[in-house]
């Protein structure tokens, strides 16, 4: 094509101007807006226990490890961001290292896997709210009511301004924070089991032990930091995107590392050399027991209607991420146009929040028309969307390496941020996508090999988003040069 054509091209796909995001969050609104994804109270409460019926009583150094590995990914992270300085994370991140084709696959992939992760936790929300609720009254509507309710708040509070909430995950936040520390201070202010010693959780030795399966307790470990890695996709709705997204990484990651240590030792004190038989048999009532009997029973109900605005938190935050990926994508024409379309009062993608309600909607509607157990919903969906992050995070140190050595060397970028923690993180994100492909059913249920085809159909829309670049490429060529945020 020559250069007149191509200039014609660009003209005309060109994006007219419109209204982009606006925003005044902080580092500590926005970490505490990705925090919410991890939801910290229902981790604590329900999947801790898990990583525990893995790591035993040496859990707490399984934390303090992946930790630091994700730390370390976090320096080649906010190095590429300092670089890219666009609001796409995952989907521009990997475009810039990578090349559109990949870049594209990636945000198809994340967009997917955001969506299976948000239906999953919209579900689970449902079935909780009915089990909250029937212990209060002693009877319940069916799950898909408080489902629906949980669905309608998230939609209103996504079409508004984000900085609404982030003042809401703000509030949910620290009272779950409140929660964790007082249930940790609580076990050991009370001495806990005397099978184990203060310094037993500690001890390397620990690991070591036959019963001990430590690869897999990382697997979980790596599960509780998610959302961290959202903090780029809020550029546009940040004070000094430069400064704020890095400290709000290292916050959120330095965060999470320490309240789930903390609250891994806290349970493994109450439990002792019994917690992974205890893990294994009753996972979901670990907490509540510990904190009856360590802290005060009497707030039971307080806390499991803490765990359900933790979800609520959760899903608040997903939606919020997913609708910024929907934007980006429509901004730069790899989806529609109308998704970047931005509210004139609210400064949202409230084009691109509308059409995650209805997407969500669409999943659910035809489980509750057919009566169908939500199992599938939040079990095996949100084992699904966990995959899919594990493998983009491999995917963007990749391209911090592929970066580096095509650009960064020659500009003299920092061998330490830019070649060193890149590799590092690389080596441990492959070997936990090699766990991963190779046990997925501990992600979604079922004998092994039974749902490895849903781990496959990720691969496959990583590849029609690569397809769907290359047809850019040669009937959009304007729309082609815009992928991965190029015109921001």
């Amino acid at each position: 094509m020559t250069t007149t054509a191509q200039a014609k091209a660009l003209q005309i796909d060109a994006p007219s101007k419109h209204k982009k995001l606006a925003g005044e969050m902080g580092a500590f609104s926005l970490a505490l807006t990705v925090l919410a994804f991890s939801a910290p109270l229902t981790t604590v409460s329900g999947y801790i226990p898990v990583a525990l019926m893995f790591g035993g009583v040496g859990s707490p150094l399984a934390f303090i490890f992946v930790t630091a590995m994700i730390l370390i990914f976090g320096i080649g992270y906010v190095t590429l961001n300092a670089e890219v300085k666009r609001p796409g994370d995952f989907y521009s991140f990997i475009s810039y290292g990578l090349g559109k084709p990949a870049g594209l696959g990636s945000g198809l992939m994340a967009a997917v896997s955001y969506f299976l992760i948000l239906t999953g936790v919209a579900a689970y929300f449902g079935v909780s709210g009915a089990d909250l609720h029937k212990e209060i009254s002693g009877t319940s509507y069916p799950w898909y009511v408080y489902a629906l309710l949980c669905w309608f708040a998230v939609a209103i509070m996504g079409y508004l301004h984000i900085e609404l909430s982030a003042k809401i995950l703000t509030w949910v936040m620290v009272a779950e924070i409140i929660i964790c520390i007082i249930f940790a201070l609580g076990v050991l202010s009370n001495s806990g089991d005397s099978s184990v010693t203060a310094a037993s959780p500690l001890s390397p030795s620990e690991l070591t032990k036959d019963s001990v399966n430590l690869p897999f307790a990382m697997l979980f470990v790596v599960s509780f930091f998610m959302g961290f890695e959202a903090t780029a996709l809020f550029r546009d709705e940040v004070r000094m995107p430069d400064k704020t997204i890095p400290m709000a990484t290292y916050g959120a990651i330095i965060f999470i590392g320490v309240i789930y240590t903390f609250c891994a030792y806290a349970m493994i004190i109450a439990y002792g050399t019994s917690i992974q038989e205890v893990a294994a048999n009753s996972p979901a009532n670990m907490f509540n027991d510990a904190f009856g009997k360590y802290v005060s029973g009497k707030f039971h109900v307080f806390i499991s209607a803490l765990i359900l605005t933790s979800s609520f938190a959760c899903i608040l935050s997903i939606h919020n991420v997913l609708s910024r990926y929907l934007y980006n994508l429509g901004t730069d024409g790899a989806l529609p146009s109308v998704l970047r379309k931005v509210h004139a009062n609210h400064s949202s993608p409230y084009i691109a929040s509308l059409a995650v309600s209805l997407l969500v909607l669409s999943v659910m509607l035809p489980f509750i028309v057919l009566q169908v157990k939500p199992d599938l919903l939040y079990g095996q969906l949100s084992g699904v969307g966990t995959a899919g992050i594990i493998i983009l995070l491999t995917l963007v140190n990749l391209s911090a390496l592929s970066w580096y050595f095509k650009r960064g060397r020659s500009q003299n970028a920092s061998v330490l941020k830019s070649l060193v923690a890149p590799t590092i993180s690389t080596i441990f994100f492959t070997g936990l996508v090699y766990l991963v492909e190779k046990n997925f059913e501990l992600l979604v249920g079922g004998e092994p090999g039974q749902r490895t085809w849903m781990l496959y159909s990720l691969g496959a829309i990583m590849i029609l988003g690569i397809a769907l670049a290359f047809y850019y490429k040669l009937a959009r060529p304007g729309t082609y040069e815009r992928l991965g945020r190029t015109h921001h």
